[in-house]
């Protein structure tokens, strides 16, 4: 009787997300929104002369049915953007993981891509036109 109640337990415990499965895929999606948090603040939009001077980072959404970007304008020549740059990338890897974590939604995405906003620099700062 102890082990039919066990399995009933086991089975809405599954049946709900309330495995360890879902405690990893909490926590993922927990490191991933830290590092977005991190590069963001790392992302400084100036100092900028010109356009060229501008660059964006990307971040993976880690939860939702569909993946998608976003994007931040940030200064290419300032002084944190190696490590707004790599933050972000670390943001990715780390969203990507929590999407294989997560519970099949069954729904099926569709195949597109939003690409990076044009920059300006306008003020010494690097904007999204």
């Amino acid at each position: 009787m102890r082990y039919l109640s066990f399995l009933a337990s086991v089975g809405v415990l599954a049946a709900c997300g309330g495995g360890s499965g879902s405690a990893a895929y909490e926590q993922a999606v927990d490191l991933a929104n830290a590092k977005e948090a991190e590069a963001r603040s790392l992302a400084a939009d100036n100092p900028c002369n010109q356009a060229s001077h501008c660059g964006t980072v990307a971040f993976l959404t880690p939860t939702g049915d569909c993946a998608a970007l976003s994007y931040k304008p940030y200064s290419l020549v300032s002084s944190t953007a190696a490590a707004a740059s790599a933050a972000a990338s670390q943001q990715q890897e780390l969203a990507s993981r929590a999407r294989t974590l997560a519970p099949p939604s069954g729904i099926a995405c569709p195949a597109m891509v939003i690409a990076p906003p044009p920059l300006t620099c306008n003020a010494s700062k690097c904007q999204a036109q």
